[in-house]
């Protein structure tokens, strides 16, 4: 190519009003192109990940219900195994008031042995 194959850059009319500067649209119209392109990988890749997305979104859907379902279940038997123990107790404590008097106090002494040791290991 040569200097005589140029096209000359198109400037827009408003270059002829005195005061403002020549405005080279050859070069904004390269630089919205660009731009312009790289909207379009941008949407390119969005589309991409929403129909990845659309795609597994079902899959984790179920998953998600299975182990909301577990939850709720292990839930369901904690609460029955703390209430048998609460059971439990009550039958132990009709059956046998000093015995469990006498366990009970064990506990307390060990939560205060405990905490007295937690306190000293803070320092």
């Amino acid at each position: 190519m040569t200097l005589d194959d140029k096209k000359p850059a198109r400037t827009s009319p408003l270059g002829a009003v005195p005061g403002l500067p020549e405005l080279n649209v050859d070069h904004t119209l390269a630089t919205q192109t660009k731009q312009l392109q790289a909207y379009r990988e941008l949407l390119e890749l969005l589309a991409a990940s929403e129909q990845e997305s659309a795609e597994i979104y079902p899959q984790l859907s179920k998953q998600y219900l299975t182990h909301v379902a577990t939850l709720t279940q292990l839930k369901d038997d904690l609460q029955n195994a703390f209430t048998r123990i609460r059971a439990l107790k009550v039958h132990f404590k009709g059956q046998y008031p000093d015995v469990f008097e006498y366990v009970q106090k064990l506990h307390m002494e060990e939560d205060e042995y405990e905490h007295v040791d937690n306190d000293s290991s803070m320092y």
